[in-house]
């Protein structure tokens, strides 16, 4: 099955709308590289991701294919903060996304309603310490 992206941008974020579903890394990594290019484009390093009618239909092996190529190609040197609706059916794949991104250095959360996400997205993060 095939999936679509409608992206909004706002002052202060990229918000990204996915509908569909995806079965494999190939296809998660081109959602990935147009999430990526439209925030490049759009010159925001903030993006709330609306995936709550997308599924994720992925193994443990797509997820972590899906993050080694997203840190072999910089992406968390882009400095974007994502907040992510996740699908309510879907939970899993979802949690298991951003464990392999957080572990790789992104700032990506999951949340499951739009007013957490947006506060987490709009806040300005920690300094290191």
């Amino acid at each position: 099955m095939a999936y679509s992206q409608i992206f909004t941008s706002t002052d202060k974020y990229l918000l990204c709308i996915t509908d569909g579903e995806v079965s494999d890394a190939e296809t998660f990594i081109e959602w990935g590289l147009k999430l990526v290019s439209r925030a490049r484009e759009a010159r925001r390093t903030r993006v709330l991701v609306d995936n709550r009618t997308f599924s994720l239909n992925l193994s443990s092996l797509d997820i972590i294919t899906f993050a080694n190529f997203l840190e072999d190609k910089g992406a968390s040197k882009l400095g974007l903060r994502m907040a992510v609706l996740s699908n309510p059916h879907n939970p899993e794949n979802s949690r298991m996304v951003e464990t392999a991104l957080v572990n790789r250095s992104a700032s990506y959360k999951s949340f499951r309603n739009q007013v957490e996400a947006k506060e987490w997205l709009l806040r300005e993060p920690l300094a290191p310490e």
